[in-house]
């Protein structure tokens, strides 16, 4: 079985490297919160972005999805609720793709903390480990040098977001080969065990 993170491929027309543009109010839920909201979230979201041409599927770190990439999650039957985003380019126009913040409630940690090399981080007063709010039983991980994965914790979801590797969204194979046979724009794929993370003062 192999697991991959799904990250940011910029360079293509539409998938600029960084995304800018300013939303026209604050998200209405907590955005690491697994548990999906208990009212529906409001639907009037407008990101004005300075970005001549917008045509990317998948913006984790901004949880921005394209109405393609929301089928193919509803495809694999994932927990996730889609909030609808009317996004603008730089001259007041609407993007031909239809966006969406995606609200995912699908959530595993996967790390081997036996067999894995990690340094979790630590409360600067108690010097007590950090445990991250949501998943009180989950580190916070400062530093990763070596990172195996846990069979027995991976989710029978094709795709899920991974608090051990700062909120990530990771997927199998077969996620994977649909965004790919789709011809999904703006997303790259690492395989999990080449994951490292550099400490603070790395």
């Amino acid at each position: 079985m192999t697991l991959w993170i799904v990250e940011h491929a910029p360079g293509a027309r539409g998938c600029p490297r960084v995304l800018k543009g300013v939303l026209n109010r604050p998200w209405a839920w907590a955005v690491h919160d697994p548990e999906p909201p208990s009212a529906t979230p409001p639907g009037d979201y407008v990101l004005t972005t300075r970005h001549r041409a917008l045509d990317v599927d998948h913006w984790g770190v901004n949880w921005l999805a394209s109405e393609h990439f929301v089928g193919i999650c509803r495809e694999f039957g994932l927990r996730v609720t889609p909030v609808p985003v009317r996004v603008l380019l730089s001259g007041g126009v609407p993007t031909a793709k239809r966006y969406f913040y995606l609200l995912w409630s699908e959530w595993a940690s996967v790390i081997d903390r036996e067999a894995s090399a990690y340094t979790a981080d630590t409360d600067l007063v108690t010097g007590e480990p950090l445990h991250h709010r949501h998943f009180p039983s989950v580190p916070v991980l400062l530093s990763v040098d070596t990172f195996v994965v846990d069979a027995a914790r991976v989710p029978r979801a094709a795709a899920f977001r991974c608090p051990d590797l700062d909120h990530a969204l990771v997927c199998g194979d077969a996620f994977r080969r649909a965004c790919e046979e789709a011809g999904l724009l703006g997303l790259g794929f690492r395989e999990i065990t080449g994951y490292t993370k550099a400490g603070f003062w790395g």
